[in-house]
């Protein structure tokens, strides 16, 4: 009888779990909540002249070997900064993806020249798996090429932990927020936005327990 009312307990436990799990889903999907909670993520500093222009990558749709929407707007800001004088150079930096023998930095060269960017003006680093790993791979770029400052640009969210880390190892850098394109409305991403913006806050304790953070 005891036995019988535990399971009926941890029954109705999981049941709870999982339509508590749903409903957030479901709030990620109809409500843009990652602009919300990623507020204390956000380092956005305001432009200045560098040496050069750091531009992180943040996965590929291997399907189709393409950018993810959020990747696709840290190349775009990258390339604003570029045409408005900030900057001679680009690096774009992300290693090889999983499987594949092409790298992120492939890429995001690739929409770059679609999009207009002189190819002579673009560094890749494509051996990079993690920022921690686009810091320390950027930097040695930076030193062979001679450059001694940089805008670092990747997605809002992403902003504090990856300058943090910049710092870290040592580099005199700018951050720049690439921030999400609100035209239309578009359900699927603002599930990914959130679940990213989760991602990034465990992403952020693990770096900072690893020291990876800058105080």
């Amino acid at each position: 009888m005891i036995v019988a009312q535990q399971k009926s307990r941890l029954a109705g436990i999981v049941l709870w779990c999982g339509f508590g799990v749903a409903v957030l889903a479901l709030a990620m999907t109809l409500f843009n909540i990652a602009d919300f909670i990623s507020k204390p993520l956000v380092r956005n500093e305001q432009p200045e002249a560098r040496d050069v222009i750091i531009v992180l990558g943040g996965g590929v749709v291997t399907d189709t070997q393409t950018l993810p929407w959020s990747v696709q707007e840290r190349v775009q800001r990258g390339i604003e900064l570029y045409r408005g004088g900030y900057a001679e150079h680009i690096i774009f930096a992300g290693g090889v993806v999983k499987g594949h023998t092409y790298s992120e930095s492939d890429i995001m060269r690739n929409y770059a020249e679609f999009l207009g960017q002189p190819a002579e003006s673009i560094i890749e680093e494509p051996a990079s798996s993690s920022t921690h790993e686009n810091a320390l791979n950027t930097k040695a770029i930076m030193e062979h090429e001679g450059f001694d400052t940089a805008l670092v640009v990747t997605s809002a969210y992403h902003t504090k932990r990856a300058c943090a880390v910049f710092k870290h190892v040592g580099m005199a850098i700018t951050c720049v927020a690439a921030f999400r394109d609100m035209t239309g409305k578009n359900l699927f991403r603002n599930y990914t936005d959130a679940r990213a913006v989760v991602r990034e806050y465990l992403a952020t304790v693990y770096y900072w327990i690893r020291g990876y953070l800058s105080t």
